[in-house]
């Protein structure tokens, strides 16, 4: 089955052309109604939800909620296009789960490279690190690139892709402080604008999920540097 993207907009033209784009690459798509959220939990093929916030954020922002809040669902990376002059929800929309915010209008070519990266895996700048590698472990994190599982002990969590890089970047060398921008680079499609806010977001969301997860808080920041990854 070809990659599916689910489109959440209440403008059925947006649709239309993008699904056009869409289908021109490969790739299937649909509408996504909020009631048939729930049936996404049994999915495998789901590359990405694109939610369209225009006179929509606050919906939109139950939309990612409901995604997040189901560990079946809660992996799947979640797309905002966001109208050019309403980006006041754009902090709120990635503390909700969104995994990155596209301000319309946006060329087609961005979505699409961006969606061909969460297809074509990890970068190198990721230590080498591709999706069809097995696994590998991290003092005590196992960590299965294929399904971007990370196992400690008898627990896992799926994480997001920007979260996934970001944690293989920061693993590539256990103690060294990466600056934000080495991690934008290792995350981020090149010549893409993010906000240093955007990476602090994202490390917060990863942080608290790892400390859940193990008891430990691996992830530690350094005042006007960056943040690095430490397990003494």
């Amino acid at each position: 089955m070809n990659p599916e993207v689910f489109f959440w907009s209440r403008n059925p033209d947006l649709y239309l052309v993008f699904s056009h784009i869409l289908a021109v690459e490969g790739l299937s798509s649909a509408l996504l109604d909020e009631e048939e959220v729930g049936e996404l939990a049994g999915r495998t093929s789901v590359l990405a939800i694109v939610l369209d916030t225009e006179n929509n954020a606050e919906h939109a922002l139950r939309i990612c909620s409901l995604i997040k809040a189901d560990k079946a669902t809660a992996h799947i990376p979640l797309l905002a296009l966001i109208p050019g002059g309403d980006e006041r929800h754009y902090l709120d929309l990635l503390k909700a789960g969104v995994t990155e915010s596209f301000v319309r209008p946006v060329s087609p070519a961005r979505i699409l490279t961006y969606l061909q990266s969460l297809m074509s895996g990890l970068s190198p700048r990721t230590g080498g690190i591709r999706r069809d590698s097995s696994t590998f472990t991290v003092w005590e994190l196992s960590i299965e690139v294929s399904k971007r599982l990370i196992r400690h002990g008898s627990e896992e969590i799926q994480l997001g892709p920007i979260e996934f890089k970001l944690l293989c970047r920061l693993l590539q060398v256990p103690g060294r402080v990466f600056t934000r921008s080495e991690l934008i680079e290792a995350a981020w499609p090149p010549n893409y604008y993010v906000q240093p806010r955007t990476i602090d977001v994202h490390i917060g969301r990863l942080r608290r999920m790892l400390e859940q997860m193990t008891g430990r808080n691996i992830i530690r920041t350094i005042r006007s540097s960056g943040y690095a990854a430490e397990f003494g």
